[in-house]
């Protein structure tokens, strides 16, 4: 028998998903994060999840893991000793930046510190033209006396950018051979071999990101590598990257940068399936977890991509899923800022100690306090019963910390931080739809991660969308994301030319390159012609504009047609998206892209079964707390849910890793593949509806 894994590492759960490559049978578990140590995590929940079901670790015959290593350094920033060695004159290119503010209408916004303080930002006189010609040789002499300032200093990791070293890369590489040579424990990051792209502040920032966050990257991966090989697992460790593909373990300890979304990135993914599978082809995905919520957009089944992100103030050029990240989730701690608003997040309770309600120490209230006060959380059991809810806790802390501040009743405290946190999410959700020129209403809500489906209904309703969608496991759609990801490889090259200035032979000739590339490096890593696919696109911009758009090629054998559907295209995406087009002014090609993908067997998941039992009975029944008062709300096993049942609101479903909630006037059914389908309605009969004063708890 041979099985997948999928592992997502979370601020505060860690979720294992586990799926029999033949039947299509899933297995999933959940085990706190260990944040100190992440790996130590990930271990455990692979040993809980084969003991679960009495498999053996020889039966794991992939194994693919989504980190937040990478991310977590850089927004603690807890990264390595690095330094900077650049062009001489242009060693401030990092601290200066686009000389934008931060917040346009924040006087006193600052920028974050560089990641390489200046003092570490070291030059070289060499100097090659924007065209590749060497302008100035490299002296091997100042070479080495740069090196001894690295001893001095005890640089772990060094990265490299010269000016224009994305069209000749030869002194990059000359200086990265000396150095090798008399520093061979150095961590190094060439900017040509990370990003061959031109815009030197963004190619800076993200060599600098990778350096930065590089050796730890390494030791981790390196250590969980070895801890998979003691359980005697067979297969290669796999890293989820930003851009939804998967790499190898070592790839992604070359380039860590590529991992900075690794976890969400996978739930994207499970997105795309969704839409694939049903009737449902724009969605809006929400990943809610203990720490922060993250947010994308499917649009005709495919997500959106972005060659752009920002890490606390760092932008890091490469391509990756288009999401948002807000510091909106379980753990997400309520406060009174001076002026008496009642405030959520962006700082979280975490894994350790983790809400009020969980028992490990906890003293602020936080989202999920919130939740189970109301009733919404169970507050028995989560996890399967293995963790409890201390609500009388929770409901003390809520009272002294934010109710009698506020002068509310401790359910009114919960009910107004829930109404908070949703409008945060909702503020984070516009910004990858409507001001992308995406209006909502034309989208289905995905909601997944452990806290997703509890808050899913009320941000569907403040976005306008007509269904919420549920995927069968919400907790750990992230880590099955995983499972059905291909390999990818992404080559760029800047072109630079002006429409006047196009010459087909020169696309051509570029893509065949970056084709032959592309294929040389999926065909070692063990992928066939038929297995392997390439995919071209083009970055457009208007003549002196400061930002391109990103569009496909129909085909990498470019002709006339081919390249005017693809300017067609850019005219369409720039409406879209700023509101105007200008189709009579030229236009720039930037640069030219491809992309590499080696497609894993697909897995065909189970489906779900009809139940035996035409009556759907609920498991328990408790006060719940909707629209300013209890009600007497029915508990259904997810499990014992089928496609022909359907339930209304008020009511709450439950299972290992989520929870769902129902409010009042909605009602849900499910679809042949698991999923709740939630939807609004006019008017719904409560069968023995029970209605209770709000102090009634």
């Amino acid at each position: 028998m041979s099985y997948r894994i999928g592992v997502d590492t979370g601020g505060t759960f860690t979720d294992v998903a586990l799926v029999h490559e033949e039947s299509g049978k899933i297995y999933v578990t959940k085990v706190p994060s260990t944040p100190h140590n992440p790996s130590l995590a990930v271990i455990d929940g692979t040993k809980q999840i084969i003991k679960e079901n009495n498999l053996s670790f020889e039966d794991v015959g992939f194994f693919i893991h989504g980190s937040t290593v990478a991310t977590n350094t850089l927004l603690e920033q807890k990264g390595a000793n690095t330094a900077l060695l650049t062009t001489k004159g242009f060693k401030d290119v990092l601290q200066i930046g686009r000389q934008t503010r931060p917040k346009l209408y924040d006087f006193r916004a600052r920028k974050n510190n560089p990641l390489v303080p200046r003092n570490l930002r070291l030059e070289l006189d060499e100097r090659i033209s924007f065209q590749g010609d060497v302008l100035k040789e490299v002296n091997e002499k100042e070479v080495y006396e740069i090196i001894e300032v690295l001893k001095e200093n005890r640089i772990e990791s060094l990265a490299i950018c010269f000016i224009n070293s994305y069209v000749n890369s030869e002194h990059e590489k000359l200086v990265k051979e000396i150095i090798e040579k008399e520093l061979p424990h150095l961590s190094l990051t060439l900017s040509s071999e990370v990003l061959p792209e031109f815009k030197e502040y963004e190619r800076t920032s993200t060599v600098v990101a990778n350096a930065y966050v590089l050796p730890k990257m390494k030791y981790y991966l390196n250590h969980l590598k070895d801890n998979l090989k003691d359980l005697k697992i067979s297969s290669n460790l796999y890293i989820m990257q930003s851009n939804g593909g998967i790499i190898s373990a070592e790839a992604a300890m070359e380039t860590p940068a590529k991992t900075v979304l690794s976890g969400p990135a996978g739930g994207t993914l499970a997105g795309s399936i969704i839409a694939k599978n049903t009737e449902y082809k724009n969605l809006i995905t929400i990943d809610m977890g203990g720490t922060s919520l993250d947010t994308a957009l499917i649009e005709n089944g495919q997500p959106q991509f972005t060659t752009m992100s920002n890490i606390e103030g760092h932008p890091i050029k490469l391509p990756m899923i288009e999401m948002h990240t807000i510091g909106s989730g379980g753990g997400s701690i309520a406060w009174i800022d001076p002026g008496g608003a009642l405030r959520v997040g962006p700082h979280s309770a975490g894994a350790r100690p983790g809400p009020v309600c969980y028992g490990h120490g906890g003293t602020e209230p936080t989202v999920s306090d919130a939740n189970v006060i109301l009733g919404r959380l169970n507050p028995n059991s989560i996890l399967g019963g293995r963790m409890k809810m201390d609500v009388e806790a929770a409901r003390k802390v809520m009272k002294e910390k934010i109710a009698d501040p506020l002068n509310l009743t401790v359910e009114e405290a919960a009910e107004g931080i829930l109404r908070v946190v949703n409008a945060n999410m909702v503020r984070g959700i516009r910004v990858i739809s409507i001001e992308k020129g995406h209006d909502p209403r034309d989208f289905a809500l995905v909601a997944f991660g452990g806290a997703g489906p509890v808050h899913a209904v009320d941000i569907a309703e403040q976005l306008g969308c007509s269904n919420v969608i549920i995927p069968p496991n919400p907790g750990i759609t992230c880590a099955m994301g995983m499972l059905m990801a291909d390999v990818r490889h992404d080559y760029v090259r800047t072109l630079s030319n002006r429409s006047s200035e196009f010459h087909l032979d020169k696309l051509n000739r570029i893509y065949e390159e970056l084709s032959k590339k592309a294929y040389k490096e999926l065909l070692t890593e063990g992928f066939s012609q038929g297995t392997a696919e390439v995919q071209g696109s083009i970055d457009i911009r208007y003549k002196k504009q400061a930002y391109e758009i990103n569009v496909p090629v129909s085909s990498l054998q470019v002709t006339s047609s081919v390249l005017l559907e693809a300017i067609e295209s850019f005219h369409q995406a720039h409406e879209k998206i700023y509101g105007f087009s200008r189709r009579d002014e030229e236009i720039e090609i930037i640069n030219l892209r491809v992309v590499g993908i080696g497609k894993i067997k697909e897995l065909k998941i189970e489906g779900l079964e009809t139940a035996v039992c035409d009556d759907l009975k609920e498991i328990d029944t408790r006060l719940a707390y909707f629209n300013s008062r209890y009600e007497e709300t029915p508990i259904y096993r997810r499990a014992d849910i089928s496609v022909q049942h359907q339930v209304q609101g008020p009511t709450i479903i439950e299972q290992l890793d989520s929870t769902i909630v129902i409010p009042p006037h909605y009602q849900a059914k499910v679809d042949q593949d698991g999923n709740f389908i939630i939807s609004k309605v006019e008017s719904v009969s409560k069968k023995g509806e029970e209605v209770y004063e709000r102090n009634a708890y």
